[in-house]
């Protein structure tokens, strides 16, 4: 057993060594949002959220057309929310911003191919997070028809509750596409969608709360 796992290691190095690897760099504006429900709130109007991401890549042909490129990106994730609602005569209007940020890993099965204005590639593959830091901040204007109050608020992200938190789970598993195209030797443009599939939301509080992540990226690569 030994001598075929070794066996088999050294026969992905081999075709690793072989395959002309390419390495990269890329920079992405971020545009996030959330699909998510409560059970106890009405009247919600997201925005989106902007940030950014920045990491590297490899990637490894598996013929002219088609290569494996597997990624680590620290990459901005969130959403901006508001809400009202009335409850016995008073009024409540709240406004909160999530910003999350966290270490991606995709893993995208890439096809090349020539269009009538130059080198295009699609793919698509799994990408898996993980939560390092974050926040949700916010304000909540209370009127009761006399008088006005408003207090801001923040807490963290994957905290505990009982720890000014927000209880998110910190492990992000998503869906990805990729379309781009390649405008020089060493430099690209790219968009991607990562379809979050996991519900990174505490069931602490409602039995019924959902949040998952949506985000739009548009990069710039440069191979190495």
């Amino acid at each position: 057993m030994k001598n075929k796992l070794l066996n088999a290691i050294l026969l992905c190095s081999v075709i690793m060594a072989n395959a002309q690897t390419k390495y990269g760099v890329q920079a992405s504006g971020v545009m996030s949002s959330a699909s998510f429900s409560e059970s106890s709130t009405d009247n919600i109007d997201k925005d989106l959220n902007a940030g950014f991401a920045a990491g590297v890549y490899a990637e490894f042909p598996l013929n002219t057309k088609f290569s494996i490129k597997p990624g680590l990106n620290f990459m901005q994730k969130g959403v901006k929310v508001s809400n009202k609602f009335t409850d016995e005569g008073t009024q409540y209007k709240q406004n909160v911003k999530a910003n999350l940020n966290y270490l991606e890993v995709p893993v995208l099965a890439i096809y090349n191919f020539k269009g009538t204005d130059g080198k295009w590639f699609v793919g698509a593959g799994p990408s898996a997070s993980y939560g390092i830091s974050g926040k949700l901040k916010g304000k909540l204007n209370v009127n009761d028809g006399e008088t006005s109050q408003s207090e801001s608020f923040s807490v963290h992200a994957f905290r505990k509750e009982n720890d000014n938190g927000a209880d998110f789970k910190r492990f992000d598993l998503g869906a990805e596409a990729v379309i781009g195209h390649n405008i020089s030797k060493n430099m690209a443009v790219q968009v991607n969608y990562i379809h979050g599939l996991s519900n990174i939301a505490s069931n602490s509080g409602f039995d019924n709360e959902k949040f998952k992540n949506r985000n739009m990226m548009v990069s710039l690569k440069y191979k190495i």
